[in-house]
């Protein structure tokens, strides 16, 4: 018989599987000094073909004699002289018993050199004859490819290195067996194959496989097709299942993993497995699904895993349906996003889809699929008399809440605030935050309460009071209570689906009280926590993004609107968290100062003004629009956003923290508007809280401002309402008091000091790079090698001043943005000049360019 020559792909690597072995054995043949005996074993698609075929190459090119396959009538005698002869023989285990008998003489006699390559099997004939030769024949065993080799075998592909995550994931997918490997990577490139095996397995792959399970015995392949549907070697299916009572599963098993199908661990490769149940028979695979069924349930087995990979074949059966339905409701509040996976799968297997509706859009709120929640909860609650409706309102209410209908969320909970639902403290939540305050009262005092709370329960009922508290002006415990509500919700580790989580409610109360480093704690570790689920994580990137625009701490605030936005792009933001990205936006651009910048924010942001619902949540984004809408004359905009959140307060008493920091929102308005009556009107509001500490500072830096713009500059009384509005958590304002001040102050001497003030009250963000390198040497006992670079380093003001200069600012607008003279900005640009070497303005651009990227490098 001739070795079967297999059919190479144009497109093979030129990599060969087991060439160092296969190197060595050509050596010693065309050396001479002994005969080799050899044989290559592998399973089907490791490489043996090819590495006899590369044999072969080199050996001719040597000057052997190669002989390819054998066959009872072989001539082998053998000429005495130097040319070595050489049989190679692929796939001997399929050798008749002639053929085997004239392999076993071959072995015995010293006629030629052998090199068999064969499949693996403890009964294989030829296994037995290569032992007659002793210890005098040597095994060249083939194994999968390792990441280092399949990154090889994609480079001569590609003519270029790839991606490591696909070789992990063609890793994955074929175990490293070659010819799989192979056939894979020509379908990424050929095909452009995005190596997922649901929706499409290659062409070429289909063809092996299927010309695999056809060169199989029968019992093999219906093996084989058992293992593909769900069998597992080491379950107890194959023991129960009559097909398999009386087989011996150890020598199919055996079979299976000589073919390459089955990988040493008894499981086809996901690659494999989706090729086979492509190409096998429908009937044939639906039987044995069934029996696979049938087989675990008499052994007494839960269906677990198996239940799912056979509803996603397909295969639909009751037994089927409520495994998975069972195995969701296990999954719901640990792993959301694998019970909606099951979920889907027992209604693909049979389930009723309308009795699983609300638990599969439980599943998609907490795993963060918001809109799939939303279609799957619009679906259900257009039906008359729908199942699990406590679970579907929850849902349902917090996406309304989430696309800023609050109102309309709090009247959901509140209809099912009785005994079966006990919604009380949600709808709490939501009433006392649109103004009905008599009735969250009412409610929060009658209402019914979960008979065995969790800790999420318990979060629920610590916002709903610290909410109503914080309406009966006792903002401390009203405080305590929203931070206990967040530690709760945070440690509970659940996705609830909530209208608001805790961490910004009480960021909200703590900005009103001017705890800034609180409301940034409280942010920062709901953050850490993942509370409330992906839901909510933009949201909370995003107010703490609105603490660190207070803060003044703008280049903060766009880290976190950055991460907002790179959230967003997985899970996107509902009407209310695009509304509160649109005031951030337009508050950066109007802390930067650029009017340019602001109009292009404010433009952007329009569609969002246009259709905000307010609320007492909104408070945060109204109060930044407000002021930006002043600046540029666009109060129309917002007026009846701001009579509406009037009366809303006006609803439940004027609360104070919220009232006052509304206030001083107006009175920021009246100063950008020139309207001294409005801001005196205001000031006398804050001036009737009688008692509330920050309303009396804000009402005094009122006046001090409104008088410093009409150029009644009392230095003094800027500086103490300076600092007072820096204590009141309005770091900003306070720079920009100061700012205003010096610009209008008669004397050279008031306008520096007022300058120096300001300076003082505006953060550097930016910690100096020499400072930062020198604590490094310090700490580490070494010193500069570079001395001189210490001279040419910028320190942090001149790097300021850079950052302007490179910008196109003029020595009046630098000192407008960071509070210096224009005097003081030419002299910085001047030092800098010296300092860096500059001979003319384009060389300092030049200079000033490199030196920034130096110390962000370093």
């Amino acid at each position: 018989m001739t070795a079967s020559t297999h059919a190479t792909d144009s497109h093979r690597p030129p990599a060969v599987a087991g060439w160092s072995d296969g190197e060595a054995l050509v050596r010693l043949i065309l050396r001479g000094s002994d005969r080799v005996v050899a044989g290559v074993s592998g399973p089907g698609g490791s490489g043996k073909s090819t590495l006899l075929e590369r044999m072969a190459a080199e050996l001719d090119a040597g000057g052997a004699r190669v002989v390819h396959g054998i066959e009872p009538d072989t001539e082998l005698a053998v000429d005495a002289g130097a040319t070595p002869v050489v049989i190679l023989v692929d796939d001997a285990e399929q050798l008749a018993t002639g053929e085997l008998s004239v392999l076993d003489r071959v072995v015995g006699d010293d006629l030629a050199h052998l090199v068999v390559a064969f499949r693996p099997s403890p009964s294989a004939p030829v296994a037995h004859v290569l032992d007659h030769a002793g210890r005098r024949h040597s095994m060249v065993m083939l194994h999968p490819l390792s990441a280092a080799e399949v990154m090889v075998r994609s480079s001569e592909v590609f003519g270029a290195a790839v991606q490591p995550s696909v070789i992990d994931r063609i890793l994955d997918l074929t175990a490293g067996n070659p010819r799989l490997v192979d056939l894979a990577l020509v379908a990424v490139r050929d095909d452009g194959w995005g190596l997922e095996v649901d929706a499409h397995v290659p062409g070429q792959v289909l063809a092996h496989v299927a010309e695999e399970l056809d060169g199989l015995d029968r019992p093999t392949r219906e093996f084989v097709l058992a293992l593909a549907v769900g069998f597992s070697a080491s379950g107890p299916a194959f023991a129960t299942a009559p097909r398999f009572a009386q087989a011996d599963t150890l020598a199919l098993m055996q079979a299976a993993r000589a073919s390459g199908l089955a990988g040493a661990d008894g499981r086809l490769t996901p690659l494999v497995r989706a090729a086979v149940l492509r190409v096998a028979l429908p009937d044939e695979a639906w039987s044995l699904r069934r029996e696979l069924v049938d087989a675990i349930e008499a052994s007494g087995m839960p269906l677990d895993d198996a239940a799912l990979s056979l509803a996603e074949q397909g295969f639909r059966d009751g037994r089927v349906a409520s495994a998975l339905e069972r195995a969701g409701d296990e999954l719901l509040r640990t792993d959301p996003a694998e019970a909606g996976r099951r979920y889907a799968a027992a209604v693909a297997a049979g389930a009723d889809p309308t009795a699983l509706e609300a638990r599969r859009a439980s599943a998609a709120w907490a795993a963060g699929d918001i809109r799939d929640a939303e279609r799957l909860i619009d679906r259900l609650l257009a039906r008359a008399g729908s199942p699990d409706v406590c679970r579907a309102v929850e849902v349902a209410a917090a996406v309304w809440a989430r696309q800023g209908l609050l109102r309309q969320s709090a009247e959901a909970y509140e209809r099912l605030a009785g005994d079966e639902c006990a919604f009380g403290p949600l709808a709490v939540v939501g009433l006392a935050a649109t103004g009905a305050l008599e009735r969250a009262t009412t409610l929060q005092a009658t209402g019914d309460r979960v008979a065995y709370p969790t800790s999420s329960h318990m979060a629920i009922d610590l916002m709903a009071d610290g909410l109503l508290r914080l309406l009966d002006d006792d903002p401390d415990r009203a405080l305590a209570s929203l931070l206990s509500a967040s530690s709760v919700l945070s440690e509970a580790d659940a996705a609830t689906a909530l209208p608001e989580v805790p961490a910004v409610l009480a960021a909200q109360v703590a900005l009103a009280l001017g705890e800034l480093s609180i409301a940034d704690d409280v942010l920062s570790s709901a953050i850490e926590a993942g509370q409330g689920g992906p839901a909510f994580s933009a949201r909370l990137q995003l107010m703490r993004g609105m603490v660190s625009l207070r803060a003044d701490r703008p280049l903060h605030a766009r880290e976190h609107l950055a991460a907002a936005m790179a959230d967003a792009a997985a899970h996107p933001l509902g009407l209310r968290d695009e509304l509160l990205a649109s005031a951030l936006r337009v508050g950066l651009a109007r802390h930067q100062g650029e009017i340019p910048d602001l109009v292009r924010a404010w433009e952007a942001a329009r569609h969002s003004i246009a259709g905000m619902r307010p609320d007492l949540t909104t408070l945060p984004a109204l109060a930044e629009l407000v002021v930006a809408a002043a600046r540029l004359g666009e109060m129309h905009l917002v007026d009846a956003h701001l009579t509406e959140v009037w009366r809303i307060l006006d609803d439940v008493g004027h609360p104070g923290p919220l009232t006052t920091a509304l206030h001083w929102t107006e009175i920021e308005s009246g100063l950008l508007r020139n309207d001294a009556a409005a801001v005196e009107r205001h000031a006398e509001s804050l001036d009737a809280r009688v008692g509330d500490r920050t309303a009396q500072r804000l009402a005094r830096a009122a006046r001090t401002w409104a008088a410093a713009l009409a150029g009644e500059v009392d230095v003094e009384a800027v500086e103490h309402s300076a600092r007072e509005l820096r204590a009141a958590g309005y770091p900003w304002d306070a720079a920009r008091l100061a700012g205003h001040a010096a610009a209008r102050a008669a004397e050279h001497q008031d306008s520096l000091r007022l300058l120096a003030l300001a300076r003082s009250l505006h953060p550097d963000e930016s910690r100096p790079a020499g400072l930062a390198r020198a604590d490094r040497s310090a700490s580490s006992g070494t010193t500069s090698s570079a001395p001189g670079r210490d001279d040419a380093r910028l320190s942090a003001r001149e790097r300021e001043v850079a950052r302007l200069v490179l910008e196109g600012k003029t020595y009046a607008e630098i000192g407008e943005a960071i509070f210096i003279s224009p005097r003081t900005a030419e002299h910085h640009i001047a030092r800098i000049r010296r300092r860096l070497g500059a001979t003319n303005r384009s060389d300092l651009i030049a200079k000033l360019r490199t030196a920034l990227e130096a110390d962000e490098t370093s």
